[in-house]
This record gives C-alpha cells, structure tokens and sequence, in this order.
C-alpha cells in the first residue's frame, strides 16, 4: 500500500475511533459504540503498529470517556483504571491482526493448491478475524474487571458472575453480528483501492 493512501486510510480510521467514541448509538436498554469498527478495519488492512495505535486511541477515548460523556454509567469506576479501559482495547486488536496473517498464508498455500478462490477465502477470513477481535476485546475486558474486581464493590456496583453476565448479554452480540457483517466488504474496498483484487482472484 503506498504511504500516503496508508497514512489517509489510517487517519480516517483514528478519526473515527474517537468520533464513535464519543457518540455511543442506542438500541432500546443497549448502548453500542462503533469504535471497534474502525479499530478491526485497520488491524485487517494495516500494519501491527497501526493496530496497536488504533487500540491505544480506542482504549484512551474509552477511559477519557468514563469521566466524561460516560461518567454517569454504572459500569464508568471499572473503566477508569488503564488496565481496563485501555491495555485490553490494545490487545484486542492484535490478536484479529496475528490471526489473519496466519489464516491468509495458509490460504495462499491452499490456493497453490487449487483450492477455494481467493475473493471468497479473503472475505471468509477477514469475517472469522473481525469476530475474533469482538470476542478477544470483550473477553479481555470482562477478563481485567473480574481479576481486578471480582467478588469486590466498584462504585455501586458489586463485581458478581451475575453482573459480569449482564455486561456480556445483548451488547455483545449485537457488536459480534454487527461487526462481523460489516467489517469484511469495507477491508475488501480498501484492498480493491489498491489493486489487490484487480485479478479477480
């Protein structure tokens, strides 16, 4: 990819991060910010360090956000702590990152072999690795709270296996649908901007 589409590319996404960040969209007692969208576009379009940029920003607008926009949520003393809010958000994407190079060269091998095409094998792994990055992001997250809190009292809120199930609950898979539905044809749009598919493979 060259440099200065990279550095465009990789601006919009950050942007966007914080933007989504800040402007959490609301289905019925389910709140869902759109700032892992962003952060799975570039970790399946970039490189590691860019991933790891784009989950540091989303993990600083997610702790900035617990004493700000969000700060009246039940949940905003747990996310106050980096450990929380941010190291896991840094994670995360990494780890949908890590599994797309490894699933994309074993496609490779697979296409040498007369395998699957690559068109439908690149959109199946980009759709396995944005829901690898939903569940890595949650599971990490729900992970530091109960290490860091688990069977203690946070604000008003006592850290139970019961609270940590309602944390989990819609929220997690609308993300899990959502994200996994949507993240595929734009990481195949920004590949196609670059030619990567003109062959038609």
């Amino acid at each position: 990819m060259k440099r200065s589409k990279r550095i465009a590319i990789t601006a919009v996404g950050l942007a966007l991060i914080v933007i989504f960040g800040l402007m959490p969209i609301s289905f019925g007692t389910a709140t869902i910010a759109l700032t892992l969208l962003p952060v799975l576009v570039l970790a399946l379009t970039q490189d590691w360090k860019i991933t790891l940029t784009a989950g540091l920003i989303m993990g600083l607008v997610s702790l900035i956000g617990a004493f700000t926009t969000g700060a009246g949520n039940i949940t905003a003393p747990l996310f106050r702590n980096p450990l929380v809010s941010v190291v896991t958000r840094m994670i995360a994407p990494l780890a949908a990152h890590g599994l797309q190079r490894l699933l994309l060269a074993a496609e490779r091998r697979g296409k040498e072999e007369g395998h699957a095409p690559r068109k439908a094998a690149k959109i199946a792994i980009d759709a396995v690795c944005a829901a690898v990055g939903v569940v890595a992001n949650t599971a990490l997250v729900l992970g530091m709270i109960w290490l860091l809190y688990g069977g203690k009292t946070v604000g008003d809120s006592a850290i139970t296996p019961e609270f940590m199930s309602a944390m989990i609950s819609i929220n997690f898979v609308i993300e899990l649908i959502a994200f996994t539905l949507l993240t595929p044809p734009i990481v195949y749009a920004i590949n196609a901007q670059e030619g990567k598919h003109a062959s038609g493979n």
